[in-house]
């Protein structure tokens, strides 16, 4: 009977219930927390052609209710995207769930609409738009689809200049790079800036470049240690749970195994943007959020021991804990 229990408490986190109590308890604290006066902080919210659209004049509540729209979203498309291309090995919601959790325990970017939530949408989006092209014979035109959104949002907001080598090594790993393909590539990162400039609406001499500040330069521990913290502790379990996990993944057939290298590459220039765009931190959260949770999903489904709940009701219990310190704080 106390096993049939716990299994039963597995399948629960692992399914579609737990995330939905989890959606539900992520919109209460981004209310409660949209009264704690924790806004997204950003050093920068200029693209090399204009202002990030995110700090456009709109109210606070449709801010916060964009916001959440938008991080459930990206918990939407994690689902749909596993269900489509099965990266992680069974059906499960745990990635969702944790996205949510770790979004939680940082007031930071839950309570206002911003760049790191565009970011990360981009991110799932042009992810769905690039796993579909492995071993497609003729992938040009989501290529240049995939770019020509990426080039788009490097306009607005610098921060998704990082993923254009992501995305290139991604299609590496998709097998879909050929002479025609890199013209395609060219040819999207080009077609924004070509209509912007041609039709006169922005100039040569107005465009900007990325201002950088590293970590060690920006570190602050007065004014910002709880965020600094935060961001550690996400990039080494982040490390942890990949060393974990890498094992038992090279073991999968070759479409799933560069699947789920996408996502090690997308973790480690993360980690790196975040040392060296440290003004921009924050923004980069959300998708180091996305890559966390993955792993976490690869933990829970690939350990099949029968007390793998408990370490992560531990993790939710800490996660809920943080972000009631901080809303207090």
């Amino acid at each position: 009977m106390n096993m049939f229990r716990e299994t039963d408490i597995n399948k629960f986190l692992n399914g579609r219930q737990f995330f939905i109590l989890t959606a539900v308890l992520f919109v209460v604290a981004a209310w409660i927390a949209s009264f704690s006066g924790r806004v997204p902080l950003q050093g920068s919210t200029s693209g090399i052609c204009y202002t990030s659209a995110a700090v456009l004049s709109i109210t606070p509540v449709v801010s916060l209710l964009l916001n959440a729209a938008g991080m459930v979203g990206v918990c939407a498309l994690l689902s749909f995207l596993n269900r489509s291309f099965s990266f992680v090995r069974n059906m499960t919601y745990v990635f969702s769930s944790s996205y949510l959790l770790l979004a939680i325990a940082n007031p930071y970017i839950i309570t206002h609409l911003y760049d790191g939530t565009m970011l990360s949408l981009v991110v799932m989006v042009v992810a769905w738009i690039m796993f579909s092209t492995y071993l497609s014979p003729y992938p040009q035109r989501r290529v240049y689809l995939s770019f020509t959104i990426l080039s788009a949002c490097c306009m607005f907001q610098y921060a998704f200049v990082y993923l254009l080598p992501v995305f290139f090594i991604g299609f590496m790993q998709m097998r879909a790079v050929s002479l025609r393909s890199v013209l395609a590539m060219v040819f999207g990162l080009a077609t924004p800036f070509w209509i912007v400039l041609g039709t006169g609406m922005v100039s040569l001499d107005s465009l900007m470049a990325p201002k950088l500040l590293n970590v060690w330069d920006g570190l602050d521990l007065s004014q910002s240690r709880f965020m600094i913290v935060s961001l550690a502790v996400t990039v080494l379990f982040t490390a942890v749970l990949i060393g974990v996990n890498v094992l038992q993944i090279i073991r999968y057939k070759m479409q799933v195994r560069a699947y789920n290298g996408f996502f090690l590459v997308l973790s480690f220039f993360t980690m790196l943007m975040m040392a060296i765009d440290y003004n921009n931190a924050l923004v980069y959260q959300p998708v180091l959020n996305i890559c966390l949770a993955v792993q976490m999903a690869h933990t829970f489904t690939i350990k099949n021991y029968l007390r793998r709940y408990i370490p992560y009701l531990l993790f939710a219990l800490i996660c809920m804990a943080v972000f009631v310190w901080r809303v207090m704080y």
